[in-house]
């Protein structure tokens, strides 16, 4: 039996991982036309998509969720045909969008948007007419107008999905060595990830970077922040008419495999926990991420207590960033994105080499941090950007940076592109 097992292949053993506390970093930024390839919506499809939301058989539910039917038609929440409140916020905010669109030469921008609606701007008279025939006697603007963000985010998170109407990708079948429109990239991952750190920061909210993980190419080789062993936050998930407890992950900042994940401007599935003092004050307790099945306010914690959970004291809907400049002002929040662009910053410090790929370069924060921590004149950056115009903000970043410019598919990436 010896003599067989002489003959059996069990690799190379000479070619010894190289231990991650002896390895160079590469830093990798990722900007929503990373995610083009797999349908997900750009700038101007957002846009137009924003525009004519009340196309979509799409409503609020008195629990301030935007649902759908399962049948694809409108789900019908009226009680008496009278709207409940999140309707009618709902409503104003469709309102507004086209009112903002109509004062700004029928040009509309949503991120722009974002920051109009956290400005004085909207105060003025004519944006209160649109109340006209919605608001109740004793209901004032200024809780419509409160109550905006709210609706807006979830409409931009409904609108957040592939070419096949794809969110949540954990029941997709293990990929082996293929993964149409990505094969490139994910190869020329495998192989940097096999000498490098590589800190990978994305400024997108889908989940299609993690789908990677349950691919041949990178197979679980992923890390987050986040860690599930241990928890103390669940989640209810109701499936065929039971509810069950799952153990949900929470961010720990704990990295610990040679490709890592930093979502700079949140995700999907992130939402914040906060707990109730004493005092009755609410205060920020973690990040928590969610599954598919389970809702943002579906979230409980183990209080140490046999009698009960603790639970947040409102629903939340999933957490992530927007708006040109009011995005930049939460940069510096302590529970999570504070820790995250504080990573952000010393992993372009630490880098050998960096590589941006589908990044309109249009956040001044972001590329403020890139030229005040990245030592672009001694050490080489990469841009892929296949249409990139003459002009764009693109190409001045790019000037600036001294970078190389890849005019190339996301799917025909090599690794001797950043060599």
């Amino acid at each position: 039996m010896s003599a067989i097992f002489d003959y059996i292949d069990l690799g190379n053993y000479d070619n010894k991982a190289i231990p991650y506390s002896e390895r160079k970093s590469i830093a990798l930024l990722l900007g929503a036309g990373f995610s083009a390839p797999m349908g997900y919506p750009i700038g101007n499809d957002m846009n137009e998509y924003l525009l004519n939301f009340d196309d979509r058989n799409v409503d609020f539910s008195p629990s301030g969720v935007l649902a759908s039917s399962i049948d694809g038609t409108k789900p019908n929440f009226q009680i008496g045909g009278v709207l409940n409140n999140h309707q009618k916020y709902f409503v104003f905010c469709k309102k507004l969008i086209k009112e903002y669109a109509q004062k700004h030469g029928n040009r509309f921008d949503y991120e722009e948007f974002f920051d109009f609606i956290k400005s004085d701007e909207p105060k003025d008279k004519d944006y209160q007419r649109l109340l006209l025939g919605l608001c109740e006697e004793r209901e004032l603007y200024e809780e419509y107008l409160y109550n905006v963000p709210h609706i807006y985010n979830q409409m931009v998170a409904h609108l957040l999905k592939d070419k096949t109407g794809k969110t949540w990708y954990d029941d997709e079948p293990f990929k082996m060595n293929y993964f149409d429109g990505y094969s490139g990239f994910l190869r020329c991952l495998s192989k940097l990830s096999e000498k490098y750190i590589v800190n990978v920061h994305t400024l997108n909210h889908d989940l299609l970077f993690e789908s990677f993980n349950s691919t041949g190419f990178i197979n679980g080789n992923i890390s987050d922040g986040f860690d599930e062993y241990g928890s103390e936050y669940f989640g209810k998930l109701t499936a065929n008419q039971r509810t069950y407890h799952c153990r949900l992950e929470r961010f720990t900042g704990r990295y610990n495999t040679s490709i890592r994940l930093y979502k700079l401007h949140g995700s999907l599935d992130y939402v914040p926990f906060y707990k109730v003092d004493k005092y009755g004050r609410m205060i920020p307790d973690n990040y928590v991420k969610i599954r598919w099945g389970i809702g943002a306010g579906d979230i409980m914690k183990d209080s140490g207590s046999k009698a009960e959970y603790e639970h947040s004291p409102f629903e939340y809907h999933s957490d992530f960033l927007t708006g040109t400049t009011y995005k930049m002002k939460r940069y510096h929040e302590p529970l999570l994105y504070a820790k995250l662009f504080e990573e952000f910053k010393k992993n372009l410090r630490d880098a050998e080499k960096l590589i941006v790929i589908g990044y309109g370069c249009k956040d001044e924060g972001i590329n403020e941090m890139i030229m005040e921590c990245f030592d672009y004149k001694n050490k080489p950056s990469f841009f892929v950007d296949a249409y990139a115009k003459e002009e764009s903000s693109v190409l001045k970043l790019k000037e600036k940076l001294n970078a190389k410019l890849h005019r190339v598919q996301i799917e025909d990436l090599k690794e001797s592109l950043f060599e």
